[in-house]
């Protein structure tokens, strides 16, 4: 079974059974009886209970963007604890390597390794607020 549910293949106005739903989208009939308890609409009580390909799509995005976390721009997500977290001390590494830069911290609650792209153009900015090592290693061919 994959990771994350697919979405390619699901065609708007169709109507899918449990098993065919599951099978389009790559997860088990139970995932799609338990999607239907927490909220993925059944066109109606007959048998088999039918679901529409708009309400399939539409459930499974809503349940990814309902997992996306928001970080500030001086906060990292920390695996850990599954949260968004200002470093510790308020200190972090900056490592620019051509056009690209990456920040990594510890985090101020559990002090595993956090780290988190970044644009050049932001550097400055983040810098005002945390204090920062900048290494910069050159791109060779």
């Amino acid at each position: 079974m994959p990771k994350q549910a697919r979405l390619s293949g699901i065609k708007s106005y169709h109507c899918y059974t449990k098993a065919e739903a599951a099978a389009l989208v790559g997860v088990s009939t139970r995932t799609i009886g338990n999607w239907t308890r927490d909220g993925l609409h059944l066109l109606d009580a007959s048998h088999p209970p039918l679901i529409r390909g708009d309400d399939l799509r539409n459930h499974i995005t809503a349940q990814r963007e309902n997992r996306k976390v928001k970080t500030g721009l001086c906060e990292f997500y920390c695996l850990r604890c599954r949260k968004s977290r200002p470093p510790a001390g308020e200190m972090a590494d900056c490592k620019i390597q051509g056009n690209k830069a990456m920040l990594t911290a510890l985090c101020d609650v559990c002090e595993g390794i956090v780290c988190k792209p970044v644009s050049l153009a932001r550097i400055p900015e983040i810098r005002s607020k945390l204090d920062l090592t900048i290494e910069r290693s050159e791109v060779t061919l």
